[in-house]
């Protein structure tokens, strides 16, 4: 488009950049934007006219128990009304990976609703699906009686080291999370999001007193009279009884307000099955988390859990997005292509593909491939399941 301009935005540009977002989202001051040291944007001016902005969260992501990699969660994306279907919003999100190279190695977003026009956006623009989220509810919560307290955000700051120690035990061999560490809680609950959606939150922690053993951190929206759910944030303890016992305690603090209690919930997310167990119910998938890697390469080599056993290797990739290597070995002879869509491409860079199954239902193929190279490229890229806690939505 003629006249079109993208680029990152720096902090002078904050009113441009609100300008855009105020008129889409609940409003944010500019000392509220410019308070988080973490947050970017990318924005496009046509004729020196602000006319869309993606703000982008800078975040360490895990995608698997050691591999950490630097991730930009897309957020509060818009488009001015008069402007939209134009192309605008893709020839940002293009300038965001050419300005993100070398800081960022993924473009991420948390999104739902799988058949609109806002997922078809990402789809069009790059973004792939990595894994997929359901509600879980109960509706009817019944009293229940729990050795806990009922808490709020000045007694989980103090926590954070249980906090942590109860989440590593329950989660520490999964991915799809920011990276966890003591001062992450207290950070992201001061966060942009909770200025724009404001909540009460709960932190149920057990046993009510001594060391903490298991927690349910949730919120309910603001206004009350709007809202008749609590949504759990994050449940973790160091025992599936001790798991329990906050859950109890959170489901009594619904039942004597007469709320209903929601869960957003992954396949592999080791609560599913003790909310199944305590009757939760089940709806049909609704939401996502999308990626788009900026720097394969890259990636590659921070998902990689042992190089070593691909020392002999050069591995290159094609698929419709494009091509290029991945891994050269310092000791390579042996050059294979790994060939798939894009959705297996970045599945394999997020360590979300189960190498073994995708060769054998060809959902990945290879160039010049060998059982033993495909067992390898297994034991060098292993699956990782990945869990959600809606404390990291952005």
């Amino acid at each position: 488009m003629r006249g079109l301009i993208c680029r990152e935005a720096t902090p002078d540009d904050v009113h441009d950049v609100l300008k855009v977002r105020n008129a889409i989202f609940p409003p944010v001051t500019p000392q509220q934007w410019l308070a988080d040291p973490d947050m970017t944007c990318s924005i496009a001016y046509l004729d020196g006219e602000p006319v869309g902005a993606i703000p982008l969260s800078l975040r360490e992501f895990q995608v698997a128990p050691g591999a950490i990699i630097r991730t930009a969660f897309e957020n509060a994306v818009g488009t001015r009304e008069d402007m939209r279907s134009r192309g605008i919003g893709t020839a940002v999100i293009k300038q965001a990976t050419e300005f993100l190279a070398g800081r960022c190695d993924e473009l991420m977003v948390y999104r739902g609703a799988e058949r609109s026009e806002g997922y078809r956006f990402y789809l069009k623009s790059g973004h792939r699906d990595l894994v997929y989220l359901r509600q879980m509810a109960l509706a009817r919560p019944q009293p229940r009686e729990a050795d806990v307290a009922v808490q709020g955000i000045p007694e989980l700051c103090a926590s954070q080291a249980e906090l942590l120690a109860c989440f590593e035990a329950t989660y520490g061999r999964l991915g799809g999370f920011p990276r966890r560490h003591e001062g992450y809680w207290e950070h992201q609950l001061r966060s942009l999001i909770y200025d724009v959606l404001p909540q009460e939150t709960l932190f149920v922690r057990h046993p009510a007193q001594g060391a903490l053993r298991a927690y349910a951190l949730a919120g309910r929206r603001l206004p009350e009279e709007k809202y008749s759910h609590i949504s759990t944030m994050e449940v973790a303890g160091l025992t599936e009884a001790d798991i329990e016992q906050a859950l109890f305690g959170l489901e009594d603090v619904a039942a004597r307000r007469k709320l209903a209690i929601h869960a957003l919930i992954s396949t592999e997310d080791p609560l599913r099955p003790i909310l199944r167990r305590l009757g939760y119910e089940e709806h049909v998938r609704s939401t996502m988390i999308m990626g788009q890697p900026i720097t394969p390469r890259e990636l590659f080599g921070k998902v990689c859990t042992d190089p070593g056993v691909l020392d002999d290797f050069k591995i290159d990739f094609w698929a419709p997005f494009g091509d290029g290597t991945l891994h050269e070995g310092p000791n390579a002879t042996h050059e294979i292509t790994l060939e798939g869509k894009d959705e297996a491409i970045y599945r394999l860079l997020n360590r979300r593909l189960d190498i073994r199954a995708a060769v054998r239902t060809e959902w990945l193929t290879l160039r010049n491939g060998t059982e033993e190279a495909v067992e390898r490229l297994a034991i060098a890229l292993p699956y990782s399941p990945w869990a959600y806690h809606h404390l990291d939505y952005i």
